[in-house]
């Protein structure tokens, strides 16, 4: 069967931030936003919250991948239908990463501006954009730079990729508009974290393996075992390769200071983040973590790596601290340096919480109407 879930359209808030008049000329393609697993798809979910009706259709969900390609055939004949009996869209707005999702969706892409003639804006994610298009074969290339050089806007999370995107690319139109946030819901509660009480409590949240760095930060931790037993706890939340993750807690006997929570989400995951003190993700390539931003938003200190937009919102000596990827002693001294200075964590949680501002739905949004609406003005080639 066809996903025949409705258009979101739920009863209006006062003002909403994309108002119908755009919103119901603009359809979205991309990941399930509704039981998402991944940063677009929590993007996706806070944009349906402030569009006064959102279009959209999804053309990924996590599952096997004979079961992925049969979705996709039947989303994309959704695709079809809906552009051929929705004559209010004019914008196909495509939430996109690398790899398979790039094919996926330039078949969407060349559907949409060349057998509709819609306009085409091309939302760029993927953390491992940069590895996609230089191992990728000549071909691979020409598609890549024919979709990228084609869409009438192209979106990046960062100063970073729109460096990158001019460098490789002749962009009609590139954009930088930042990841977007869930806004808080206070009435859930905000716990107080009791200052300088000990074990310091340190939260990752991500895909379980190497890309997102936490065995580095195992083989950290084991290592220096004797300096974090007693003052360390570290939270692990997330899925992937969830069996490497516990045969390495229980090999090294790690179980007093390692928690794997398996995948969070809902109240347990606004739980950690009100209750840990620092969260960390020691990745070696991202596009902007949204973890790292929701994390900022809870007035947490972050450990990261710079890469991707990272640098960006996590100012070194500031809200946290950056370390190189794989340099698992330095990440361990900065560890040891909200250990040994407890006033760090508020002190730079403060920081984060400053900063996170401009991440907020109504100050993102805005950006984005003015780039639907900027579009809309211009005549489809």
């Amino acid at each position: 069967m066809l996903d025949s879930r409705p258009f979101t359209a739920v009863s209006a808030p006062p003002d909403w931030l994309i108002p119908l008049d755009t919103a119901e000329r603009v359809l979205t393609v991309g990941p399930d936003h509704i039981n998402y697993r991944g940063g677009i798809g929590s993007v996706m979910n806070v944009y349906a919250r402030h569009f006064a009706t959102y279009k959209c259709i999804t053309t990924h969900r996590v599952m096997g991948k004979g079961q992925l390609i049969l979705f996709f055939l039947r989303q994309y004949l959704r695709f079809i239908q809906t552009l051929l009996r929705d004559p209010a869209i004019d914008i196909v707005h495509i939430q996109a990463s690398s790899h398979g999702s790039f094919y996926r969706k330039l078949v969407l892409f060349l559907t949409a501006r060349y057998a509709f003639r819609k306009r085409t804006i091309y939302h760029m994610h993927g953390s491992r954009f940069v590895e996609f298009y230089e191992q990728s074969g000549p071909l691979s290339q020409r598609l890549i730079r024919f979709l990228v050089e084609r869409a009438d806007i192209v979106i990046v999370l960062s100063e970073y990729w729109r460096d990158y995107f001019n460098r490789q690319f002749r962009v009609r139109r590139l954009e930088i508009l930042s990841n977007i946030i869930h806004q808080r819901d206070l009435s859930a509660g905000f716990p107080t974290r009791p200052a300088g009480k000990l074990p310091v409590r340190l939260l990752f949240l991500g895909a379980i393996g190497q890309r997102k760095g936490i065995f580095d930060l195992l083989d950290g931790i084991q290592q220096y075992r004797d300096s974090f037993e007693g003052r360390l706890l570290l939270y692990v939340g997330g899925n992937g390769d969830t069996k490497r993750l516990e045969s390495y807690i229980a090999q090294h006997r790690l179980e007093s200071i390692v928690r794997f929570e398996g995948w969070v989400s809902g109240i347990r995951k606004h739980e950690l983040l009100s209750t840990c003190d620092v969260f960390i993700l020691p990745s070696y390539n991202e596009g902007l973590p949204l973890s790292i931003l929701e994390a900022m938003n809870y007035h947490l200190p972050i450990i990261a790596t710079p890469v991707g937009g990272t640098a960006e919102v996590v100012h070194d000596g500031v809200n946290g601290f950056l370390v190189t990827p794989g340099d698992k002693k330095t990440l361990c001294q900065r560890l040891m340096r909200f250990i040994d200075d407890p006033d760090l964590v508020n002190q730079m949680g403060d920081e984060s919480a400053r900063l996170i501002a401009g991440y907020q739905p109504e100050v993102v949004l805005p950006r984005l109407n003015q780039l639907y609406n900027d579009l809309l003005t211009k005549k489809p080639d």
